[in-house]
């Protein structure tokens, strides 16, 4: 039964104050509901604002008094001082049931209640493929589910932002958990992990998409720990139980043979000349460029390029490149074997594909990221104008980018004096086209360039205390205005969501599911589908 909590006293734009009844607790980010004759308005409590009749000489004397430990006594206290809510409008709906945005505001002194969760449901917050939580109310968590569509919410991209330790791996592993259970593979997504954390947990008190169920079927493990291609065993205890994981997995190996000047000037480490170096050798050696640049002496390749290319450019260069490649057997000089045609299959084939590269360097996990997404960015784009049907009929793709701002900041893009596009932002202004997302985790959303948020249409914002931050956020994303006491005030966990493609055009409060909660679900019913299994062939046995 839904319960009075206040009566509207001011109402302009999308903004409605009421003030709060005594003896009720109201808290930012409340869902609450004011019946109209014709609508009913949905509201979202973000701020609280105390009223008063009182003279500033009567507040300083009733505040000695009560810092004194005295008795104070406020004559017609209801009415010369109350507390009030800042609510925003977040939707109408109509007494046939349509959900619009809204285009009224309440009357004075309605009545203000809170919202039952058959009304949540109303507000159509679980119609798409991809389950990210529940909704929050306040501090309380309902049992009313929130998801978004994949379909539509990909193509147009997604930010993720948080401090450390605010919830982004949980977030993303929720994310591949869902693709991952999806029996027609409409979704792909791609993953470079140089912490260890999406795999197996990274420690024993976290889980990680192997122990899903899902996993034999829906991830592609790709690691320099693997050493053939095929699949992989991987074992553990659950309550007892032995489980085998059988993983689709190959080698992190890649022919540097297969490798262009594009994979390594659009990480936006090389300046112009060094660029120009790179075409060049190219251009002169073809697919033997990199491999002269590597193991030539600077003044042979002075002399084999005319002279026309300065030492130190050269010296630079070939250090830069090396510190890309490494020494830890990623990138090799054999043709035997590259794994960049198996991840594109697997992509195709609608998978997970955990890149694992623990204790990479950033400059190798930026590469690495640059050459795995130019080339499913090309298939894509390639198919759909060759071969529309075809396309079709491949699985959307979210490609996550871990470190948003080192590809997105205006320090980066603007590195060189004047703005200089990269796959990444190609793929943000026109990946839409050809169904290529991009997923982009960040805790400083504060360095990204403007155009950037605006064309990431799904937001997904978890703890971030910090004004440079959650400001630029709001400041350029529709449904955010007023977010900002909530946003800096959200525990672990904890959300606001905005996704206009997947229909959600307010800011939806809601608490991340634990993917360890998930796992774990789907463990219990595995052991117990296992246990009847064995005593159903015990039963039979004994005949």
């Amino acid at each position: 039964m839904s319960l009075k909590v206040g009566v509207v006293v001011w109402a302009e734009g999308t903004t409605v104050k009421f003030r709060i009844l005594e003896d009720v607790t109201v808290e930012r980010g409340d869902i609450l509901k004011v019946e109209g004759h014709a609508v009913k308005h949905i509201i979202k409590v973000v701020d609280f604002k105390p009223e008063t009749l009182l003279t500033p000489i009567e507040i300083a004397r009733l505040s000695l008094k009560k810092a004194r430990g005295e008795e104070v006594e406020l004559y017609d206290g209801p009415l010369r001082y109350y507390d009030t809510a800042i609510a925003t409008i977040v939707a109408e709906i109509t007494r046939d049931g349509d959900v619009r945005r809204p285009t009224s505001v309440p009357k004075l002194f309605t009545d203000v209640y809170t919202l039952e969760e058959d009304e949540i449901e109303e507000l159509n917050l679980d119609t798409g493929d991809i389950e990210l939580g529940f909704v929050r109310m306040g501090s309380k968590v309902t049992t009313c589910r929130v998801s978004i569509s994949g379909a539509k919410a990909f193509p147009h991209h997604m930010l993720i932002c948080s401090i450390t330790g605010g919830g982004k791996t949980n977030l993303g592993k929720v994310i591949a958990w869902n693709i991952m259970r999806l029996r027609d593979r409409r979704y792909s997504m791609v993953i470079v992990d140089t912490e260890g954390e999406y795999f197996d947990g990274g420690d024993s008190h976290h889980l990680g998409l192997v122990h899903s169920p899902s996993s034999e079927e829906g991830l592609f493990f790709v690691s320099y720990r693997v050493k053939d291609k095929g699949r992989i065993t991987y074992r553990f205890r659950y309550n007892g139980a032995l489980i085998e994981r059988r993983i689709r997995a190959c080698p992190l190996r890649i022919s540097i043979s297969s490798l262009h000047p594009d994979d390594f000037i659009e990480t936006g480490e090389f300046t112009p000349p060094q660029e120009s170096l790179l075409w060049l050798l190219w251009r002169e050696h073809g697919d033997e460029w990199l491999d002269i640049l590597l193991r030539r002496p600077i003044d042979s390749i002075y002399a084999s390029l005319g002279r026309r290319v300065m030492k130190s450019t050269i010296a630079v260069t070939k250090r830069k490149v090396h510190m890309m490649i490494g020494d830890d057997g990623i990138f090799i000089e054999e043709d035997d074997y590259d794994v960049l045609g198996d991840i594109l299959e697997a992509v195709l084939k609608g998978m997970v594909v955990l890149l694992d590269m623990p204790g990479a360097s950033d400059a190798q996990e930026r590469l690495l990221t640059v050459i795995v997404t130019r080339r499913i960015f090309r298939k894509y784009e390639v198919e759909r104008r060759i071969n529309p049907s075809r396309w079709r009929r491949y699985p959307t793709v979210i490609i996550v980018i871990e470190e948003a701002h080192r590809y997105f900041s205006k320090a980066v893009l603007m590195k060189h004096g004047e703005r200089r596009d990269n796959i990444f932002t190609t793929i943000s202004k026109r990946g839409r086209k050809y169904r290529v997302g991009l997923c982009c985790i960040t805790q400083m959303p504060g360095e990204l360039e403007e155009t950037i948020i605006r064309q990431q249409l799904t937001k997904i914002v978890l703890p971030l205390p910090t004004k440079p931050d959650y400001s630029k956020v709001v400041n350029y994303t529709p449904y955010l205005e007023g977010a900002e006491e909530e946003i800096k005030n959200l525990e672990r966990g904890e959300a606001l969501l905005i996704s206009p493609p997947s229909g959600i055009k307010f800011a939806v409060p809601l608490k991340i599911h634990q993917f360890e909660d998930l796992v774990y679900e789907e463990l219990e019913e595995e052991v117990l589908k296992s246990k009847v299994i064995s005593q159903d062939r015990r039963l039979k046995s004994s005949y």
